[in-house]
């Protein structure tokens, strides 16, 4: 691919990312006063819907595909911010005045897709947006292979334990344990990983009566 090709393909991303971007609220979550008036004004320039919000909510609605929110003020006023890591329900960019141990640590533990510091300046904003974006998809996409990569290994788990608990139960070997398990499965229709879960849930509740 020559690179004159390659600079023509990015504007086409670059729209299609915004477009996204454009379908659902960003959500900016600071208080009151001259800094949440100019990134509201930023924000609403480029296009994008908005919503703010103070004091942070409890929860997060779907809806938001970026949640901005102002670290200073969080760490300052010890607000709580319920937030998710482990499956995050939006790109997170936060927005800080100051850098200190704290505020560094904060960030990193909420595993933040960008920084936008203060004092607020437009130039990077929308930079920030679609970074952050583009990055918390390739988070998820991420966590959403290991999730799934964590679902076949416990399946692989509970049928060989299923296979052993059959091969014992039944006096036969462990492929036949194996095949029958399958068979069972399929006259059932559902998955061996689900089949063998509930055997081996049953044969634990068996074990905990006696």
């Amino acid at each position: 691919m020559s690179k004159r090709l390659s600079a023509v393909q990015q504007p086409l991303e670059l729209s299609t990312l915004v477009k996204n971007l454009r379908q659902h609220e960003i959500l900016l979550i600071m208080p009151e006063g001259e800094n949440r008036k100019k990134i509201e004004q930023q924000i609403r320039r480029i296009g994008f819907p908005l919503k703010t919000e103070w004091p942070p909510p409890e929860d997060f609605s779907s809806n938001y595909q970026v949640v901005m929110l102002g670290l200073t003020p969080i760490i300052e006023n010890d607000y709580d911010f319920h937030w998710d890591i482990s499956n995050p329900p939006a790109a997170l960019v936060l927005v800080v005045d100051y850098e200190n141990p704290l505020v560094l640590q904060y960030s990193l533990s909420l595993n933040a897709q960008a920084i936008i510091g203060l004092p607020f300046h437009p130039l990077g904003v929308l930079s920030n947006l679609l970074l952050s974006l583009q990055e918390f998809k390739q988070t998820r996409s991420m966590l959403k292979t290991i999730r799934n990569l964590e679902s076949k290994l416990n399946a692989s788990q509970h049928i060989e334990n299923a296979k052993h608990f059959i091969s014992e139960k039944q006096n036969i070997s462990l492929e036949a344990a194996y095949k029958l398990l399958r068979k069972q499965a399929m006259e059932q229709r559902m998955p061996v990983g689900e089949l063998a879960k509930e055997i081996i849930a049953k044969r634990s509740f068996s074990d905990e009566k006696t």
